[in-house]
């Protein structure tokens, strides 16, 4: 009979150890205070028209969204309500950098959809929508991070506050860190940038015929297309305009620049001109999505296909390329600001 008291007792026991490791829901309190903020000041946005390995979908609509978060809970049991407004003072005073100032975008140029952002029960993320119009598209400046949203918010419905940080004086400007001993996350500059469909890092390979004062065939081809000619300077010129600062290599292995602009129609054909002084260039082309099939990671992928002459004064060539997507270059971005003198 104690035998089998014993045996009952070490039995529960163990059980009961057993029992205690099994995994369990983790809960945790939430801190004293939730508070809402956007958690970057001064991002650099790169719209992306055409596609890449993340979503481009509102890129392609002329769209993007302008985040804020909320911190000091777990779990976020209401939708909370954050007032904002376009603040263009944000700017006063400020510039990049690298000197130039900071533009707050023109309002010609883009819409918010609202003049709040709602962050949903049960997410700790929430957005306001922004439209860009072909005005933004159609400026030389949009090329680069050169204008700015500047938004501030104003009001928050269900959490407690808004991280507005503590000042060191009496007037603080936001965006200058000397006017703070805790900084604000109560706004954010978004710059904003594009790159056209066309703009990307290209596996270059192909065929050069090189006539005039030297005479021969040059083939750009590997056994892995991965080993092809990297082209790593395409830009954008504008919507449907890249540029190529272009390099043949002669059969003395000399190197001969040029630079190219192709210009795309609505059906992704091209022109194949330059505007390199003393070298005269002609050309067309066709950029196909997936058009190289099977191609390097065993995935199709995009490609131009180019045939053009490029006259050098003493040599020509004619050339025909295949340029392979290799990426699109477009990688996260912040800037720095000061103020001006």
């Amino acid at each position: 009979m104690k035998k089998i008291l014993l045996i009952s007792i070490l039995i529960a026991t163990l059980t009961g150890v057993f029992s205690s490791c099994e995994n369990s829901d983790w809960e945790f309190p939430d801190y004293e205070y939730s508070a809402v903020y956007f958690a970057y000041q001064s991002p650099i946005r790169t719209l992306t028209l055409g596609e890449d390995i993340f979503d481009t979908s509102m890129d392609n609509n002329y769209q993007s969204q302008i985040m804020a978060t909320v911190g000091g809970v777990y779990n976020n049991n209401s939708d909370i309500e954050i007032g904002i407004k376009v603040e263009n003072s944000l700017c006063n005073d400020l510039m990049f950098e690298d000197g130039r100032e900071v533009i707050p975008m023109p309002a010609n140029y883009y819409s918010l959809s609202a003049d709040k952002i709602v962050i949903k029960k049960g997410e700790i993320l929430g957005g306001v929508t922004v439209q860009y119009t072909d005005a933004f598209f159609n400026d030389p400046l949009a090329l680069e991070a050169n204008y700015v949203i500047p938004v501030v918010m104003t009001s928050v419905v269900n959490a407690d506050s808004i991280l507005s940080g503590i000042p060191l004086v009496d007037n603080p400007r936001r965006g200058v860190s000397d006017d703070w001993d805790v900084a604000p996350k109560d706004y954010i500059l978004y710059a904003v940038k594009y790159i056209n469909k066309y703009d990307a890092n290209y596996l270059r390979r192909g065929k050069d015929v090189i006539t005039g004062a030297q005479s021969g065939t040059i083939n750009r081809n590997t056994e892995f297309i991965e080993k092809n000619e990297e082209i790593t300077n395409i830009t954008t010129r504008t919507l449907n305009t890249i540029v190529w600062e272009h390099q043949s290599r002669d059969m003395a292995d000399l190197a001969r620049n040029s630079t190219l602009l192709l210009n795309f129609d609505n059906q992704d054909n091209c022109t194949i001109t330059t505007e390199t002084s003393g070298v005269s260039v002609s050309g067309t082309g066709k950029f196909v999505p997936k058009g190289d099939k099977n191609s390097w990671g065993n995935k199709d992928r995009d490609a131009l296909y180019l045939q053009y002459t490029i006259d050098y004064g003493d040599v020509q060539f004619a050339v025909t390329d295949t340029l392979v997507v290799r990426d699109r270059g477009v990688k996260a971005e912040w800037f720095s600001t000061a103020l001006q003198d």
